[in-house]
C-alpha cells in the first residue's frame, strides 16, 4: 500500500500518546503520525486493524489514507468531536456505575464478533516477548506461564489489546474504541486485565488517590470496575463467573509481569519485588 506525502506546515499536535501524536488537518479529519523510528509495517498493521474492526461492526473511527510526513508514517482518521471516558468520569464522577455498565456492553459486543480474518497477532505475543527479560523466573515457573498462555491461545476472539478509559470515547450516547494498534486474537480476558491494570495495578494507580494515568479517584475506579464486571458477566452463572474471575486474576498477573520485565526501571523496587513475588506464587 502506498503512503501519500503530506505537509504539516503550520500545524501543531493536539494530542499525544505512547506511539504517536495527532494533528487536525481538515474540519472532519485528523492524522495520527507515529513517532520517529516506528516502522511502516506497524502503521500498516494498525490500518488493517482499524478497517477490520470497522467492517466487523465494532464502533471505531473510520480510517482513510496512509500518509508520510516529516520522515514519519501515519494514518488519516475521521475526527470525532468527543471526550474520552476518563474525561467524562472526571467531569461526572456520579455517573461511574452507569458508565461502567456501558463499558461492559461495549466489551461484550466486541468479544462476540465472529472472527473472519485470523491474520492477526496472538494476544499472548506481547507477554511471550517479555519473558526473556523476566530473569527471576525459574524453569518450572516459566513452563507454567507458557502452558497457561497456550490455554489462552485456544480462545479465538477479537481483542482490542489496550482496553482502558483513555482509549474509549463517548460520542453523544455511544461509546467508540480508538487506538487499534494492539488489536489481536485470543482470550477476551486480556481486555479485562488491561483495564484492571490501568485502574489498580500500574505504578501510577497504586500511588495515592489519583491515578496519573487517567485522573480518576480510586473510589470512581472501583465503582466503574464493579459495574463493568457485573454487566460483562450478567449472563453467566455464578460458577462460570467465579471460574472466569480466577483465570482473569492470572491474566492480570501476566500484564504485570510484562510491565515489570520491560518497564520496571520506571517503577519502585518495592513495586517490582511485589510483582515478582506474585508471579512466583501464582505460577509455581
Amino acid at each position: 500500500m502506498d503512503f501519500k506525502e503530506i505537509s504539516l506546515d503550520g500545524l501543531t499536535p493536539f494530542a499525544k500518546g505512547a506511539t504517536g501524536e495527532c494533528y487536525r488537518i481538515e474540519e472532519d479529519k485528523i492524522v495520527k503520525l507515529y513517532y520517529d523510528g516506528f516502522p511502516k509495517e506497524r502503521v500498516l498493521q494498525e490500518k488493517k486493524n482499524a478497517k477490520t474492526a470497522f467492517v466487523a461492526g465494532i464502533s471505531t473511527p473510520i480510517s482513510f489514507e496512509l500518509v508520510f510526513a516529516d520522515g514519519r508514517f501515519g494514518i488519516i482518521y475521521e475526527l470525532i468531536g468527543a471526550k474520552t471516558i476518563s474525561e467524562v468520569l472526571q467531569l461526572c464522577p456520579h455517573e461511574a456505575e452507569e458508565i461502567g455498565r456501558k463499558i461492559g456492553i461495549l466489551a461484550k459486543k466486541l468479544h462476540k464478533v465472529n472472527v473472519n480474518d485470523f491474520d492477526f497477532p496472538k494476544s499472548t505475543e506481547k507477554i511471550a516477548k517479555a519473558l526473556p527479560y523476566a530473569k527471576y523466573l525459574d524453569g518450572n515457573t516459566r513452563d507454567n506461564v507458557e502452558k497457561f498462555m497456550l490455554r489462552l491461545d485456544m480462545c479465538q476472539g477479537y481483542v482490542h489489546g489496550d482496553f482502558h478509559t483513555n482509549n474509549i470515547m463517548m460520542v453523544k450516547d455511544e461509546m467508540m474504541l480508538i487506538d487499534m494498534g494492539s488489536f489481536s486474537i485470543g482470550s477476551p480476558l486480556f481486555d479485562l486485565a488491561v483495564m484492571h491494570f490501568s485502574f489498580f495495578d500500574s505504578p501510577e494507580s497504586c500511588v495515592g488517590d489519583i491515578s496519573q494515568f487517567n485522573g480518576l479517584t480510586r473510589h470512581v475506579r472501583e465503582a466503574v470496575w464493579k459495574s463493568f464486571i457485573d454487566e460483562y458477566f450478567i449472563d453467566s452463572s455464578q460458577i462460570e463467573k467465579q471460574e472466569q474471575m480466577q483465570t482473569l486474576d492470572k491474566v492480570i498477573a501476566l500484564i504485570k509481569l510484562r510491565y515489570e520485565a520491560l518497564y520496571g526501571s520506571k517503577a519502585s523496587e518495592d513495586y517490582c519485588k511485589k510483582v515478582r513475588e506474585e508471579i512466583l506464587v501464582k505460577f509455581k
